[in-house]
């Protein structure tokens, strides 16, 4: 601010002294930059935009949106003329994660358990979630999906994949999920030995003969 201007020949401090009366204050109200496009779901819940492709649980399949598109993000508005916000998604070059509604996907499975064989949500499940919930049996289908979305009231997916890779092989690995959850979350407390310091040295390790005392006549070690 010391320095002559380059071209000026003037301080540049002289030079911002006079031109900070001809500036304008900033606006009270952020003007909020975006553009409005109307979309549609598939029939899997799920948004096409921009070469990529986000899940929407919590929709209707084949519901009709409106798009608020900024520059790092998308609001998802309801079409039905509240303009209601049904979901916040990243612009896919802002390289941030997509957070998935597991209850609400799991809901959806619970209605059609058949949906859970093709969903293209299932792909950002862990594989052992997947495959423990991908089997042809309708009937056990039925069951380890309404388990897995009991089991997502208190725990994240995260751990219920890492819990069924504790119990692969397991030859019914329902019985013993939520207690292996509830072991990873309250781990077992192991004390460490108690070090008493009255018994002598020399008898350390000692392990007495107990043939002795049977020799001793009225004695049993029953």
């Amino acid at each position: 601010m010391e320095r002559p201007h380059y071209a000026k020949n003037e301080r540049i401090a002289d030079l911002w002294e006079k031109e900070r009366p001809k500036l304008l204050a900033l606006p009270a109200t952020p003007f909020e930059v975006f553009r409005l496009e109307a979309a549609r779901l598939n029939k899997y819940r799920e948004l096409r935009f921009e070469k990529a492709t986000y899940p929407m649980p919590q929709c209707r399949a084949l519901e009709a949106v409106l798009l608020k598109v900024k520059w790092d993000e998308i609001e998802v508005l309801s079409s039905d003329g509240e303009y209601r916000v049904l979901g916040t998604l990243p612009r896919p070059y802002a390289d941030k994660p997509i957070t998935i509604e597991w209850t609400a996907v799991f809901d959806g499975y619970r209605r059609k358990p058949r949906s859970v064989m093709y969903s293209d949500l299932a792909r950002y499940m862990p594989p052992s979630v997947r495959a423990f919930i991908q089997v042809e049996d309708v009937e056990m289908r039925k069951a380890r999906i309404a388990l897995v979305r009991r089991l997502l009231e208190n725990h994240e997916m995260a751990d219920i994949g890492a819990a069924l890779d504790t119990v692969a092989g397991h030859f019914s690995p329902e019985a013993v999920l939520e207690h292996t959850l509830y072991t990873m979350k309250h781990p077992e407390f192991r004390p460490e030995p108690l070090v008493e310091s009255h018994t002598p040295v020399e008898i350390h390790g000692h392990m007495p003969d107990l043939r002795q005392y049977d020799a001793i006549p009225g004695v049993s070690r029953s």
